[in-house]
């Protein structure tokens, strides 16, 4: 997905929220989106907990 689709997305969905975000794009759109943010928190807290344990195990 490029980048301006997802700033597209992000700027639907703060403007007119979700129904707003299926109503114009589809909810192949709304679906995509809310598994990018889902995957983007998923590898945050991957790197967070990998870090931790890095420096646990190091120490």
């Amino acid at each position: 997905m490029a980048k301006s689709k997802v700033s597209e997305y992000r700027k639907i969905l703060k403007e007119q929220g979700w129904k707003g975000l299926v109503k114009t794009l589809g909810p192949k759109a709304a679906i995509l989106l809310f598994l990018f943010f889902l995957g983007k928190g998923l590898v945050w807290l991957f790197v967070f907990y990998g870090g931790y344990e890095l420096i646990k195990n190091t120490f």
